[in-house]
């Protein structure tokens, strides 16, 4: 009788140790992916676009934008990533040049917030200029499509493109970009943009969290037009008409302009707005674009 009871102590004591492992030592992302929220604690990742000499300084390329959001309270990390191998003073640079296809590109994008973020159960944000808009939503696109190489999810909780060529750049652009690969992606028609689809890219699929898109353009920039840089339907659309060039549009921090944002299906009438940057802050640091 005593060692059948104490046989029963042993397996209760080990099976209660084994309950106390699985709390105690959960697998990464048992916690589940975190939560959509307003706030200024999320780490903020700024991509650029492309340099027609395979190169940028990407501490000077965002000085303007991260010292705004640091001044307006932003707590989170203002990172950068960069895909030039030449680069200089980038958060993360994978590396790459002109020849490396967009979508190549996208896919190291991918990966990098992936491995340091979203498998952590980390959410982000992310600020792209020009090109940098089309790597972040083509690696969200094809991260959903779980293509090859890709990874299986990703946490990206809002998005931001300024002066990014969603239907291609200019012909006079494309004409001076030259016949570089990232050129030949950009130029309107390109297989490239015809395997995006229209919408941006946002779904819960596979455990992929939602994404709000804020696109931004400018009818002043010479080398994405003001339809091309919000061609695709984003949640929320904004519009300047107030003398902001292309390289502007992540510089412009302060003041208001002349824009107009569209609700739904619908545009406001022009009237002062917020600046590039400053309604770049506002998109993801809200649910929906004010």
């Amino acid at each position: 009788m005593q060692r059948t009871q104490r046989r029963f102590t042993l397996l209760l004591a080990a099976a209660l140790a084994a309950v106390l492992t699985m709390l105690t030592v959960a697998p990464a992302g048992a916690a589940g992916k975190p939560s959509r929220s307003n706030g200024t604690s999320n780490r903020v990742i700024f991509v650029h676009g492309h340099s027609p000499f395979g190169k940028h300084d990407c501490a000077k390329v965002f000085s303007t934008a991260r010292k705004h959001f640091s001044n307006n309270g932003w707590k989170g990390n203002l990172l950068t990533f960069g895909y030039y191998s030449k680069n200089k003073n980038c958060s993360y640079n994978a590396g790459g040049s002109r020849e490396t296809p967009i979508k190549e590109v996208a896919k190291k994008f991918a990966n990098y917030v992936s491995k340091h973020y979203t498998k952590k159960n980390k959410k982000v944000d992310v600020v792209a200029h020009s090109m940098g808009g089309l790597v972040v939503r083509a690696a969200l696109h094809y991260t959903h499509k779980r293509a090859a190489g890709f990874p299986k999810k990703l946490y990206i909780e809002d998005v931001v493109t300024l002066g990014t060529p969603h239907a291609g750049i200019t012909k006079s652009r494309a004409f001076l970009c030259g016949k570089a690969r990232q050129c030949a992606d950009m130029k309107p028609g390109s297989s490239f943009l015809k395997g995006l689809p229209s919408r941006m890219p946002s779904t819960t699929k596979y455990g992929n969290m939602s994404t709000d898109w804020t696109t931004i353009s400018s009818f002043d920039d010479d080398t994405v037009t003001e339809s091309s840089g919000i061609a695709g339907t984003a949640d929320h659309e904004v519009q300047y008409k107030a003398g902001i060039n292309h390289g502007e549009l992540i510089t412009t921090s302060s003041r208001s302009h002349n824009g107009r944002i569209k609700y739904s299906t619908k545009w406001t009438k022009w009237h002062k707005r917020i600046s590039p940057v400053g309604q770049a802050r506002l998109a993801v640091y809200w649910h929906a674009t004010t």
